[in-house]
């Protein structure tokens, strides 16, 4: 009977570390990239970009931001251009303009993701961002999306404690918790929740979506923030200040088994309720 009882607590102790396994199992590849993928894969979308700064002609240093939906059959449609602050009217945003005429013509249907649950059409995390940068050589440029996204393992905890029933249950989880440290939805998530809407910009009503952009280097550390799309400089500088809070990647993004330069797009909103 004794030897029953410890085979038996053996067992329960095997299949409680198998289960601990594959839980760690399933919350690590969440960092795996699920989102829609260009043919060819990240390589070819910087080069396809690349190729779009390069014969737009002469253009200052700077970005500009491309958005753009997929339709049913993963063709791109609804292109719109974003340039940064105070620049809709010079050099840049004529040589942007003339970048996103090629990528309307040379766009390729793209391999359609699964949409999350909550996910509606023309969600701003549906939408495709694709930065025009026309300083630096494509080669150098940060990649869209990799194989595996960067995770920032210590996200979770700079929550706020006054976060609320709906962080409660993903800080309860740990694959949802997982999951809100390796996606741009979680980082908007957590920006959002810091975010403090400036009392000029209140005074004078402005409200929309401020598109935010940083690099995540081959080490996580967080470089270039910038604002790439305005609705009032007091928006901007409180989106920026938050984004200085943003803590360093613990895991990189990663391509061939190799570490890579990453961009993200965040869109913050801010609305006057």
């Amino acid at each position: 009977m004794k030897n029953t009882f410890v085979r038996l607590i053996t067992l329960m102790a095997l299949l409680a570390a198998r289960g601990l396994h594959a839980q760690a199992t399933a919350v690590s590849s969440l960092a795996d990239y699920t989102g829609p993928r260009y043919p060819g894969g990240p390589d070819s979308l910087r080069a396809l970009v690349g190729r779009s700064t390069r014969q737009a002609g002469a253009a200052p240093a700077g970005h500009a931001l491309v958005q753009f939906q997929l339709g049913p059959d993963g063709r791109p449609e609804k292109y719109a251009l974003i340039t940064p602050p105070g620049r809709a009217t010079d050099p840049l945003a004529e040589a942007a303009t003339n970048a996103l005429r090629y990528l309307e013509v040379h766009m390729p249907a793209w391999q359609l993701s699964t949409p999350a649950p909550e996910a509606t059409p023309g969600d701003k995390f549906s939408r495709i961002n694709l930065v025009l940068d026309f300083a630096a050589p494509s080669t150098a440029q940060a990649y869209v999306y990799a194989e595996q996204q960067p995770v920032f393992g210590t996200l979770a905890q700079l929550v706020p404690s006054h976060h609320g029933r709906y962080m409660d249950e993903i800080l309860a989880d740990p694959i949802k918790r997982a999951q809100f440290q390796s996606s741009a939805r979680g980082l908007v998530t957590f920006c959002q929740m810091q975010v403090r809407y400036p009392p000029e910009a209140l005074r004078a009503h402005q409200q929309g979506t401020v598109y935010a952009s940083f690099e995540i280097s081959e080490s996580g550390a967080i470089e270039q923030p910038e604002i790439l799309g305005s609705v009032g400089r007091s928006l901007d500088v409180e989106v920026l200040r938050v984004l200085a809070t943003l803590p360093a990647a613990t895991a990189p993004a990663q391509l061939h088994g190799q570490p890579v330069r990453m961009r993200y797009v965040l869109p913050i909103t801010f609305i006057i309720q």
